[in-house]
């Protein structure tokens, strides 16, 4: 899997390469087709949200030929974003645009690959939760992925519409939950044991320290052993 870029654009399917749905708002869309030049909008697209957005697009291959590819990018380079009725893509989102999985290798968890690839990127950006918007009827040549596929991924609804619903993901990693869990539960004064005397310890343990050795107590060690 190799990022999307000026070189590697080319590679994409005719018909996504052409396409610019996404990229431009649906009156500059129509323009850009009445006058021949998707193609050339579509490039300038990429190298303006690659220069001031970063990374946003991968192509996967098998062997030489194409697998599949994704799309993605911050909802403020995506201008068709603000035309779906249950929009807009939430401030703290990136949205996910097109993913496209070649018909000769359906069902085989590329599609899954591809959004967990775009999940890590901006994950690693500080970027916690993918937005997308689905097809809820299944439309022939539609530039949306089914929204059946999102919710098979993860994707939650947090807006419905009959046609066009938007969907979430966190990506919040259980690895971010657990530090948080051990973070809270750590005492706020780590506890220097050999620096109490005999009253303070038995206010720890609730009974009277005489004729125990120190060597004994708690989180000491002896021989090599440790005795809790």
């Amino acid at each position: 899997m190799v990022n999307l870029t000026l070189d590697s654009l080319d590679e994409v399917p005719r018909r996504c390469r052409a396409c610019v749905f996404w990229e431009l708002s649906p009156l500059c869309a129509e323009a850009a087709r009445d006058v021949g030049e998707p193609a050339a909008e579509k490039e300038a697209w990429l190298s303006h949200t690659l220069l001031e957005w970063g990374g946003c697009g991968r192509i996967a291959y098998e062997g030489e030929a194409v697998a599949g590819f994704v799309t993605y990018a911050s909802p403020k380079f995506v201008p068709r974003s603000m035309e779906f009725p249950s929009g807009p893509v939430s401030p703290d989102a990136a949205l996910l645009m097109t993913a496209y999985v070649a018909p000769a290798y359906a069902g085989t968890g590329l599609g899954r690959q591809l959004v967990q690839t775009v999940a890590a990127d901006v994950a690693r950006r500080g970027i916690y939760a993918l937005e997308t918007f689905g097809d809820a009827r299944g439309e022939a040549g539609a530039c949306l992925v089914p929204a059946d596929f999102y919710r098979s991924v993860g994707f939650k609804t947090v807006r419905f519409d009959p046609r066009y619903p938007r969907l979430r993901l966190e990506l919040r990693s259980a690895i971010d939950r657990s530090v948080e869990a051990e973070e809270s539960m750590a005492p706020g004064d780590s506890v220097e044991w050999f620096k109490l005397d005999d009253v303070e310890l038995e206010q720890f343990f609730g009974e009277p320290t005489t004729g125990r050795s120190r060597i004994d107590r708690p989180g000491t060690q002896r021989d090599g052993e440790i005795f809790d």
